[in-house]
């Protein structure tokens, strides 16, 4: 006889998001989750351990804290720790979690005795799955479920707006695409990515779109960037605030693939972005592409920009502590036409990775590679490798503008003045919908002659200037705006 079935609860199950105005984070969260009825314990597991910087002697050290224990200044750790559930008279298993603000993962065991989950299965939350589920069987990478906490003013703990849930109506669309790929092992004959177009994407758009590429770490596979790094909801905030070009996110599947790290570039050449472009009104052109990769995949990253620059006009490589490079791939470097980002967590212990990426980007440096760098708190987790892209689209990823000028002087009466007539033009590294708005600076050496609006992509100043400071060049800079970063111009003759 089939076992009775379950009274369904009164209360939703799922998580919710509770304003408790309390420390340490003024938000909570509530669990409720139904279990089989053979189960007698439930736990919910997450990545909510918290730990001071200084406490990371070594990868998974720390001082282990549960999220109500956490302090101002304290890091996400690991190991993960799981919180017990309890069960209610309607036979739902709950429990309150305080949270600081961010993106937490979670799942629930059953009968689980191991306070990290060790050895134990891992259930995701039937009421809030992810979108997107590991496309074919033995995918790698647990699946989870996910929710975001907002911050307190009354109770500050992270600053994470920039990871908030995109508003259906303001959404754009995510979905899994699967193509031929003849070399592919798993799974055989296919291979599998997953796309994200923004919200208001016009396939017959006249200025096609740029295109971000993204690549999981080891463990996982192509949903990770989006189910797991909200990638998406990142560059739909940092679109509305008006920092970011609408973009397509392509986020890429290694496994499976032959060849290594080249074999990985060479699948994007000759098969990726055929079928991207093909697909998506997408540009053609390397210089509208960005690549990023974390961990497994920053050294997909490293691989690329060393050897295979040209296919990217922008390259990031985060939580990888990239090997040395040889002349000819700091030749090629030095020619990346959009930037370069490197960055970690600052207490990554995982084969050293925070100090040897900080020492690569420094002997880059010197060798005359133009790095940006930028490092945050933390370990090797998502809680790392989501602020480090919320940076390289906000600061670098098409947004790299050129400053061209030129010079013509003559004279101004018998005063020794000059008349200086200097127009700046300032174009853009990768194709845009927008174009640069606000103003260029002109100087001869350090003094500051003045300044001219950018109309139509040129600002032209005139004015007449004592001679003498025409013995040093005339150069302009444009200031930027919110879209687009600022640039210097060459330093022409003064007539």
């Amino acid at each position: 006889m089939a076992p009775a079935a379950a009274a369904a609860p009164s209360t939703p199950l799922g998580p919710e998001v509770i304003k408790t105005e309390q420390a340490p984070g003024g938000y909570a969260v509530k669990f409720r989750y139904q279990a089989p009825q053979d189960v007698t314990a439930v736990h919910v597991y997450g990545d909510w351990t918290y730990t001071k910087p200084d406490s990371v002697v070594c990868n998974d050290c720390g001082d282990g804290r549960l999220p109500w224990d956490w302090q101002p200044g304290d890091i996400a750790g690991t190991p993960w720790r799981t919180i017990a559930m309890e069960q209610g008279s309607d036979g739902v298993w709950e429990t309150t979690v305080p949270l600081p603000a961010g993106t937490f993962r979670y799942a629930f065991t059953h009968n689980c005795v191991s306070p990290t989950a060790g050895g134990c299965t891992l259930h995701h939350d039937p009421a809030n799955p992810w979108e997107i589920f590991p496309q074919y069987p033995g995918a790698p990478g647990a699946v989870r479920s996910t929710i975001w906490v907002p911050s307190s003013a009354e109770f500050p703990t992270y600053d994470t707006d920039y990871q908030k849930p995109t508003a259906p109506h303001q959404a754009g669309t995510l979905e899994s695409r699967r193509y031929a790929s003849p070399g592919s092992t798993n799974p055989p004959g296919v291979h599998d990515m997953v796309v994200y177009t923004p919200n208001g994407y016009d396939p017959n758009r006249a200025t096609p779109y740029p295109t971000l590429y993204l690549s999981h770490g080891g463990g996982d596979h192509s949903t990770a960037w989006t189910m797991q790094g909200v990638a998406h909801y990142i560059l739909e905030n940092a679109i509305r605030d008006g920092v970011a070009q609408q973009m397509v996110i392509v986020s890429t599947d290694f496994n499976g693939l032959p060849g290594g790290n080249q074999g990985y570039a060479n699948h994007l050449r000759d098969i990726v972005f055929p079928y991207v472009e093909q697909n998506y009104n997408v540009s053609t052109r390397s210089v509208d592409r960005a690549f990023g990769g974390l961990s497994m995949g920053g050294n997909r990253a490293t691989t690329i920009l060393y050897d295979n620059t040209e296919l990217f006009g922008y390259h990031a490589i985060w939580s990888w502590p990239a090997a040395a490079a040889n002349a000819a791939q700091v030749e090629r470097m030095k020619t990346v036409p959009g930037g370069i980002h490197i960055g970690t967590g600052l207490q990554d212990r995982l084969g050293n990775t925070a100090q040897l990426s900080i020492a690569r980007v420094a002997a880059l440096k010197a060798e005359g590679v133009d790095i940006t760098e930028y490092n945050v708190d933390g370990v090797h987790t998502w809680h790392v490798w989501r602020p480090l892209v919320n940076y390289y689209l906000r600061t670098m990823a098409f947004r790299t503008t050129t400053t061209g000028i030129e010079v013509e002087t003559v004279p101004a009466g018998k005063s020794g003045n000059v008349r200086v007539i200097a127009t700046a033009t300032v174009g853009t590294v990768s194709t845009n919908a927008a174009s640069p708005t606000g103003k260029v600076d002109f100087y001869a050496g350090d003094i500051h002659l003045g300044s001219a609006p950018v109309r139509h992509g040129v600002a032209q100043f005139r004015k007449a200037v004592n001679g003498a400071l025409l013995d040093a060049p005339v150069v302009a800079q444009y200031r930027g705006d919110k879209l687009f970063n600022e640039s210097w111009s060459a330093a022409p003759d003064a007539g």
